[in-house]
């Protein structure tokens, strides 16, 4: 009899974010093998998507909607409540079926829900595997200003749930070395207990992409959320003081923050700043006609992960120009991989500088750091560079079970 592996996502498609699609390939790979049923809730991400149809069909496992409370709006309160609803029908699930399930990824929702995930498996004796795409509490705190006095008591209330689930996981999988030194330093684990895995999105996705049209302007690009962690207004101040020759900005998203960012853009009067808003579907097609790819994160917050529009990026083939924390991933990704260029995150006069020294440089130099972003890409952030990694992690655990 085929052992049973219960997924417990809290994004899945038809949601288009990177960890929905990561938890879709485990599953379809763990199904050939296993009995899989994903426990997932209603799809809302990312904000103001609207799904008619949620239900997968035709897929080689079960997946089970459950219905909690949603909260798709970055709000601290909103998000604690979805965290905890979408958990509590988890247990629910593992307290009937205990008998059942023989192994459990755990992909609830951070701090709360994991930690609810993880005490019903401890209780009944069910291993089970995490993975960390950001560090809690610590991520609460970050890019704030918050007396020390706040962050000790943060820390003091959530950090054993973070110890809890993270102890007692067969392995946790984190995505960065990085970031798996500084949990394993702050939590007290060995270092083997952490495994370091890459995130990939649709390989296929970036296959056979246009090549980039010729023109006369130098195409700078962002793409993503506009939001207060994208520091998208840093880029724009950053462009318009380089005062490039025949070069232009094209920021491609929506966000909170997109009305403030094209307000500052008209108050400067800058001509060649440009904005507009494209499907996932549409993100690799419209990042092959960029020159450079830019990303800006505030200080603290791209330390110790890797953040998604890295890996797209990369596997779009762009140099990279990136305002990211020193000593990051990120930051040692792109100086190891030859394809761009990193400087200090928050400081406009860097970021402008790197503007400037990608208006000098001729085709070639920027052809070659193309070349190097895709095969980094290839040999590090793909599907198949990844996945197997975390099959065999978890097959492991199973044997030993």
């Amino acid at each position: 009899m085929h052992k049973h592996i219960l997924i417990i996502s809290a994004v899945f498609p038809p949601e288009q974010v990177t960890s929905a699609l990561m938890t879709y390939d485990i599953a379809k790979e763990l199904a050939k093998k296993y009995k899989v049923t994903v426990l997932r809730p209603r799809p809302t991400r990312p904000i103001g998507s609207h799904f008619d149809n949620a239900d997968l069909k035709g897929e080689p496992f079960e997946t089970i909607m459950v219905d909690s409370f949603t909260c798709p709006e970055s709000r601290l309160s909103g998000r604690m409540r979805e965290s905890c609803s979408f958990s509590k029908q988890c247990v629910k699930y593992i307290k009937a079926h205990k008998n059942e399930i023989d192994f459990i990824y755990n992909g609830a929702w951070q701090l709360f829900g994991v930690y609810m995930v993880a005490k019903a498996a401890v209780k009944y004796g069910i291993p089970y595997l995490i993975t960390v795409q950001d560090i809690y509490p610590e991520s609460l705190l970050t890019g704030h200003h918050y007396p020390k006095i706040v962050e000790k008591c943060v820390k003091c209330l959530f950090l054993p749930m973070d110890r809890y689930y993270t102890s007692n996981a067969v392995k946790v999988r984190t995505i960065s070395d990085e970031m798996a030194d500084y949990m394993s330093q702050t939590r007290h684990l060995p270092r083997n207990h952490y495994e370091v895995m890459n995130n990939w999105q649709n390989d296929e996705d970036f296959e056979n992409l246009p090549v980039k049209e010729e023109g006369e302007h130098l195409t700078f690009a962002y793409v993503g959320s506009i939001n207060v962690h994208a520091n998208v207004d840093l880029i724009i101040r950053a462009f318009h003081e380089a005062k490039l020759d025949n070069a232009e900005l094209r920021i491609y998203g929506g966000g909170n923050r997109k009305e403030q960012c094209m307000a500052l853009v008209e108050a400067l009067g800058d001509k060649n700043v440009y904005f507009g808003l494209v499907s996932r579907e549409e993100v690799p097609t419209i990042q092959a006609q960029a020159d450079v790819a830019v990303l800006a994160l505030p200080k603290g917050n791209g330390g110790i992960c890797l953040p998604s529009k890295i890996t797209s990026y990369m596997l779009s083939g762009k140099p990279i120009l990136a305002s990211i924390d020193k000593e990051s991933t990120t930051e040692r990704y792109i100086l190891g991989a030859q394809c761009g260029i990193a400087v200090e995150p928050d400081n406009v006069e860097a970021l402008t500088e790197g503007f400037k020294k990608f208006g000098e440089m001729g085709k070639d130099q920027l052809a070659r750091m193309s070349e190097n972003s895709r095969r980094f890409a290839e040999e590090n952030l793909t599907r198949k560079a990844n996945l197997p990694k975390v099959i065999g992690i978890i097959e492991d655990a199973i044997n030993k079970s």
